[in-house]
């Protein structure tokens, strides 16, 4: 029998490593939101309790950047939803070919690229001069677009980036409830003359509520810290276009060493975080009980 002192000594290196790299980075950055800290004269910091958390409140830009990351985040679980069911559905359909893990394997590809590389690589294809894609338009007739560099389209280009990335998630998680729908359904709805629509919507969507519901929560968190291939391609750019919250912070901590003030940007931002993952968890839970 291994003794209570036994287990401690092996937890406790994992422990104090986890409350080190986490909890005291936290309350550090807590304690910084709470000071005028900044870096280009640290010794005139001061302590000015929630001062800073009130000026965020009311600051156009960082009002901009609540918005900007709401629009990237429901846009983009929204086409990350449709676009992945539909694309579990096709290869669910054609799960009997022989080349069907080789074409799952490309699909979730793109997940596999860090975001850093994601933002470079669409930096070129997006290019306006050069880019690949205004190639393309030309050569169908089709107007060009700025992309990333135009006021009009630069966070729709960032939700296509963001969904090109991250949509064979999605599909992943419907492609494996998808599997696990009962064949008899399919047999008893088609005796009865359901189109694959009526299957889809009556069937399929009711089994795959909950899977999707946790799918779309992890995609939410990681929407709510989304930065890098904002950083990578835009810079929160044209003006405060693509500027999202987490470029907010990152801007004013170590482009302004305006640390007092960023930091409260980066812990309001993970207060929003928990504050939308509780909401989205409890609705999962009165959803599973019925």
């Amino acid at each position: 029998m291994v003794s209570r002192t036994t287990k401690l000594l092996f937890i406790g290196p994992g422990v104090a490593y986890l409350a080190i790299i986490g909890l005291f980075p936290f309350f550090y950055s807590l304690y910084l939101s709470t000071t005028s800290l900044n870096l280009t004269r640290p010794r005139r910091s001061q302590f000015v309790g929630i001062d800073n958390y009130v000026q965020l409140v009311t600051d156009p830009l960082f009002q901009k950047a609540i918005l900007n990351t709401a629009i990237l985040a429901v846009g983009s679980i929204a086409l990350e939803i449709v676009i992945g069911f539909l694309i579990a559905k096709i290869f669910y359909e054609i799960a009997h070919l022989r080349t069907v893990n080789w074409l799952r394997t490309l699909f979730i590809l793109p997940m596999m690229v860090t975001p850093v590389i994601t933002g470079l690589m669409f930096t070129y294809i997006l290019n306006p001069t050069l880019g690949v894609a205004n190639v393309l338009l030309r050569m169908v007739g089709l107007p060009e677009s700025g992309w990333f560099g135009s006021v009009d389209v630069a966070l729709l280009s960032v939700i296509m980036v963001n969904v090109w990335q991250w949509t064979p998630f999605l599909m992943l998680i419907m492609l494996a409830g998808l599997m696990s729908v009962p064949r008899e359904l399919y047999e008893a709805s088609a005796l009865d003359g359901a189109h694959w629509y009526q299957q889809s919507w009556h069937i399929e969507l009711p089994a795959l509520r909950d899977v999707l519901l946790v799918g779309a929560i992890i995609r939410l968190i990681d929407n709510l810290r989304f930065f890098d291939v904002v950083y990578i391609a835009t810079r929160g750019g044209p003006g405060d276009a693509t500027e999202v919250i987490s470029m907010f912070a990152y801007r004013q901590s170590f482009q302004f060493f305006n640390m007092g003030y960023g930091s409260a940007a980066a812990v309001l931002i993970l207060f929003i975080t928990l504050f939308v993952t509780t909401l989205a968890m409890r609705y999962l839970r009165r959803v599973e009980n019925g």
